[in-house]
């Protein structure tokens, strides 16, 4: 180990090679893309998905799609405003799909896309504790809470509220919480995930089913 410590301290750059290349003037600042990847141990037929994403959602303008491999893609929009709905209401698709715009200065191959939206149900919380306060203390336990659905007092009155939370999906899905509501003990509330993926029952990972689980296995 040392020895090849010590080869590597003598390596260094050819004056050729040291050279620097200005490609200021050729960033395009403002590109349409987007980079995404498919949460899945398994291969993705992606000629299949796109030709299903482009009937599905629809765009203005029509989008290319490129593999980059490692279920990672690119897609390439004519037109920002079809980007930002893309973007906003995600794509189908049987597996997860994270979805990243790409910066000037990024590379698709070193994106990681270990965080993911979703719209979470809080069931069994009292009517009357169905604030927005409440809703972004408990999506703040899941993580970023991007928006909690609710009128324009503030509450939602229904049989359970909504929120929408930016969470780590390189850890298991949340089933839910214990709340202290002021009484003696806690009490449990339920959470469902909406439109979500395929994901396993076995460790609660988005990026495989049970068929494909250590666990199960």
């Amino acid at each position: 180990m040392e020895d090849i410590t010590n080869q590597c301290a003598g390596l260094k750059l050819l004056e050729r090679e040291g050279n620097e290349v200005d490609l200021t003037l050729t960033v395009r600042k403002n590109g349409c893309v987007l980079a995404g990847k498919f949460c899945t141990k398994r291969r993705v037929n992606l000629e299949s998905v796109a030709r299903v994403m482009k009937t599905v959602r629809r765009t203005k303008e029509n989008f290319e799609v490129y593999d980059m491999g490692d279920n990672r893609v690119i897609f390439h929009f004519s037109l920002k405003e079809d980007l930002d709905k893309v973007l906003l209401l995600s794509l189908w698709s049987k597996y997860l799909l994270i979805l990243h715009k790409l910066g000037a200065e990024e590379v698709v191959t070193k994106v990681k896309f270990n965080n993911a939206s979703f719209w979470v149900q809080i069931h069994g919380l009292p009517t009357m504790c169905q604030t927005k306060e409440a809703g972004t203390v408990i999506g703040g336990t899941l993580g970023k809470v991007e928006k909690v659905d609710m009128d324009a007092k503030g509450f939602h009155l229904r049989g359970h509220m909504r929120i929408r939370v930016s969470m780590d999906i390189t850890v298991p899905l949340c089933r839910g919480r214990l709340v202290r509501l002021g009484g003696p003990s806690p009490q449990w509330v339920d959470f469902k995930y909406e439109r979500l993926p395929i994901f396993c029952y076995w460790c609660g990972m988005v990026d495989h089913d049970e068929c494909d689980c250590i666990q199960w296995i």
